[in-house]
C-alpha cells in the first residue's frame, strides 16, 4: 500500500511541475515580444505623455492578430475543451453509478411493479 500511495504522489508533483513548466514556457513569448513605449495622451485638453506596456511590437501588424488568436486559444478555447471532456466523462460515471444505486427505479423494479 505504501508504495502505491508514493507512486501516486509521484505522479502528482510530476503533473503539477509539468503544468508549472509549461505555463512558464508559455510565458515567454510575452515576455521576450512585449515593449515599453511612451504615447501621447489627450486628456482635459492637455497635452501628456505616458509610458505603457504593450504585448506586442508596434511595427509588425500581424503581430497582435496573431497574438489575440494565440491568447484565445490557449488561455480559454483549450482548457474549456479539456474542462469539458473531463465534464463529460464524470458525468457519465455518475449516470452510470446512479442506474446501478439499490432503490432506484431500474427496469427490474418496473417489471415488478407492472406485474403485481
Amino acid at each position: 500500500m505504501d508504495i502505491q500511495k508514493s507512486s501516486a504522489v509521484f505522479w502528482t508533483c510530476l503533473k503539477a511541475v509539468s503544468i508549472w513548466l509549461l505555463s512558464v514556457l508559455l510565458a515567454v513569448p510575452e515576455a521576450v515580444f512585449s515593449q515599453v513605449v511612451s504615447m501621447q495622451g489627450h486628456r482635459d485638453q492637455t497635452n501628456s505623455t505616458f509610458v505603457n506596456c504593450v504585448p506586442y511590437p508596434l511595427s509588425n501588424q500581424m503581430h497582435p492578430k496573431i497574438h489575440s488568436v494565440m491568447i484565445f486559444l490557449v488561455y480559454f478555447l483549450i482548457p474549456l475543451t479539456i474542462i469539458s471532456v473531463y465534464y463529460y466523462h464524470i458525468a457519465r460515471t455518475l449516470v452510470k453509478s446512479a442506474q446501478d444505486m439499490p432503490g432506484e427505479v431500474s427496469d427490474h423494479t418496473k417489471r415488478q411493479v407492472t406485474a403485481g
